[in-house]
């Protein structure tokens, strides 16, 4: 059963919480700066300002990611069900986030970063409206963010 950050969009306020203490999380080590281009999760609004979507990626079962990446960069564990990224061998071309079509993988500065979904995730713990969750696939089973990322995308 794979590991997944799940998003109650009627939680959401925009607050970019998520993203900020994420960016703390992977932050170069001793420094702790906020710095949300490093964040694994990044929050939109629709053109409207009425609906709001946090980005994250949802651990799919079949990652176009995975499959577009020219060196291998990329892998699925299936014991886990989450998608790794070895930003080392990551040669910053970009051709998995153009493969996913849901904005969960984004690039920063040279190369590629994405959620490997944390034991304990900084930006679940921020997030003061609780819109974050730890979850399963069974329990993402009923939301549909496939659906409010593409009507809200990054």
């Amino acid at each position: 059963m794979g590991r997944r950050i799940l998003f109650d969009e009627s939680r959401c306020t925009h607050c970019h919480l998520c993203t900020m203490f994420c960016s703390l999380a992977f932050g170069e080590k001793g420094r702790y700066q906020v710095r949300p281009f490093i964040a694994r999760i990044r929050v939109a609004a629709s053109e409207d300002d009425t609906r709001y979507a946090a980005h994250v990626c949802l651990q799919c079962t079949a990652p176009a990611c995975v499959e577009a990446c020219p060196v291998e960069a990329l892998t699925r564990d299936e014991a886990e069900g989450v998608v790794f990224l070895d930003e080392a061998a990551c040669i910053g071309c970009g051709s998995c986030v153009e493969a996913c079509a849901l904005g969960g993988i984004f690039m920063a500065g040279d190369v590629a970063v994405k959620c490997e979904v944390c034991d304990d995730p900084l930006c679940v713990r921020a997030c003061a409206q609780k819109a974050l969750s730890l979850g399963t696939d069974t329990e993402a089973d009923g939301l549909d963010l496939e659906t409010l990322y593409r009507e809200v995308p990054l």
